[in-house]
């Protein structure tokens, strides 16, 4: 029989499901522990904790330096890689961008009621190159903004932290404190990690039922992510364009090396044109697939979905 075990963290509902085989006792132990350490995370990197390390990088200004925890740092890398392979599509430091575009209903995103310049007040207070990262020394500095300006750098790990957590349970049990060969951790169904086999995990969202692709796959030892706007309306910046992002109704990343990287490729390739696609997907050792936008009347002529890989 397999087991789950489910824990509220990071505003969702994470889930860690044990392998037939897999001993009771061991897998009631490494969930527990697993979930210790996602909450660890969750004081670490929020940004309404005043203590969290996000906090601390906030207070900086340029010429000062701040020492961080190696999580910290380790999400930092990694949002700096995807950022990188997606032509800067993928950047944590939208947060504060996000909170002041939402319209009156906070249902979606709507970057003209404001103006110009408040536009570029708002989009020059961000930016990953902002940050000074000396890795061996887990230090961070910042610069100033894009106006010359020493602004507070707002840090929100809300499209890359559930993948993080993910992949920091993932040592927790397959080595680092449990030798566990089979199991699946999901943050709410948005982004999961499959380890082992005989996990059946679902793509494709409403185009199922229209489209030619196999919208059921087999994931070992892999990552799998999707976004959208179906749950939560416009809710992606596309900071490159200062919009919403909406190139792409829907967007799943599977990736073999890091649940984190999945998480923040599926929202990224909401504002990827079909060649930034090719290339995120290679730089990520990753595949992304995406959902048209198209009248179903079109679907006999070209597929909704497509794979990029």
């Amino acid at each position: 029989m397999k087991r789950t075990y489910t824990h509220r963290a990071m505003d969702t509902e994470f889930r860690v499901s044990f392998g037939e085989q897999e001993d009771g006792s061991l897998c009631e132990s490494a969930a527990a522990v697993a979930f210790g350490r996602i909450d660890a995370l969750e004081n670490l990197l929020s940004r309404f904790n005043d203590t969290s390390d996000v906090a601390v990088i906030r207070a900086l200004v340029p010429g000062q330096v701040a020492v961080v925890a190696p999580e910290t740092m380790a999400i930092l890398v990694e949002s700096a890689r995807v950022c990188a392979a997606t032509g800067g599509a993928f950047d944590p430091t939208v947060g504060a961008m996000m909170a002041r575009l939402r319209n009156e209903t906070g249902e979606g995103m709507d970057p003209w009621r404001i103006g110009k310049a408040e536009r570029t007040d708002i989009f020059a207070r961000g930016g990953l190159h902002r940050l000074v990262l000396d890795v061996d020394n887990l230090r961070v500095a910042v610069k100033e903004d894009g106006l010359g300006r020493n602004t507070p750098l707002e840090l929100d790990f809300g499209g890359i932290g559930k993948g993080f957590a993910i992949d920091e349970c993932r040592k927790i049990l397959c080595g680092e404190q449990f030798e566990i060969a089979n199991f699946l951790i999901d943050a709410g169904t948005s982004t999961q990690w499959a380890q082992g086999t005989g996990w059946r995990l679902g793509v494709g969202g409403a185009w199922k039922g229209r489209t030619r692709l196999n919208t059921v796959l087999e994931v070992t030892d892999a990552a799998l992510s999707g976004s959208g706007f179906e749950l939560q309306g416009e809710h992606v910046v596309d900071v490159r364009r200062h919009a919403a992002a909406h190139r792409w109704e829907q967007a799943w990343a599977w990736c073999a090396k890091s649940a984190a990287a999945a998480d923040a490729l599926s929202t990224a390739a909401l504002s990827l044109s079909s060649r930034e696609l090719s290339a995120a997907a290679r730089a990520l050792d990753a595949r992304i697939l995406v959902a048209r936008r198209q009248p179903k009347a079109f679907d006999r002529f070209r597929d909704p979905l497509a794979w990029y890989a």
